[in-house]
C-alpha cells in the first residue's frame, strides 16, 4: 500500500469535516428541528451570557453609590434595554430550546428586567428591583449546579 493510499481515508475525512461549518449545521437543523424549536449554538450562548456579565457588572457600579445622579439614572435604563434586548434574543419559553435552563426561565428573566426598568423610569425612581437584577443569574447557574 503506498503512502497515497494509507491517507487517502484520513484525506477524505478532514475534507467532509471541513464542510461542516456552523452555516452547514444551520441549515441541517432547519431540518432536522421542528419549527418552534430555538436551536442557540454553543458559542452565541456564551455571547451573551459575557455580554449578560459585562452589563451586570456596568449595572452594579452604577448602582452602588447611594447619590445615584440622573445621568447614572438613564445609563442605568439604557443597560437594562440592551440586557432585554440580549434576553429576547435567546428566545421564549414557547419556543423550546435546546438549553432547557434557558428556554424554562428567560421569560421571567425578561419580565423582572423589564419591570426593574420601569421602576426607573418612575417618579421618584424606584431602584430596588434594578438592585438585584444581578441575583437573577443564579435562577439557571445555580439550578445548573444542583442538577
Amino acid at each position: 500500500m503506498t503512502s497515497i493510499e494509507r491517507c487517502l481515508p484520513m484525506l477524505v475525512a478532514i475534507l467532509l469535516l471541513s464542510g461542516c461549518s456552523e452555516r452547514s449545521l444551520e441549515t441541517v437543523r432547519k431540518v432536522t428541528y421542528p419549527p418552534d424549536f430555538n436551536y442557540v449554538s454553543t458559542q452565541k450562548l456564551r455571547g451573551a451570557m459575557n455580554q449578560f456579565a459585562w452589563y451586570t457588572g456596568l449595572l452594579q457600579r452604577n448602582l452602588d453609590n447611594t447619590e445615584i445622579t440622573p445621568e447614572q439614572r438613564l445609563q442605568t435604563v439604557q443597560i437594562l434595554k440592551k440586557m432585554e434586548e440580549l434576553a429576547a434574543d435567546l428566545g421564549s419559553r414557547s419556543l423550546s430550546s435546546n438549553h432547557r435552563q434557558i428556554s424554562e426561565n428567560i421569560d421571567v428573566f425578561r419580565r423582572d428586567i423589564v419591570e426593574a426598568r420601569n421602576g426607573l423610569l418612575r417618579n421618584p425612581p424606584d431602584y430596588n428591583k434594578a438592585r438585584i437584577v444581578p441575583s437573577y443569574c443564579l435562577r439557571c447557574h445555580a439550578l445548573g449546579k444542583e442538577r
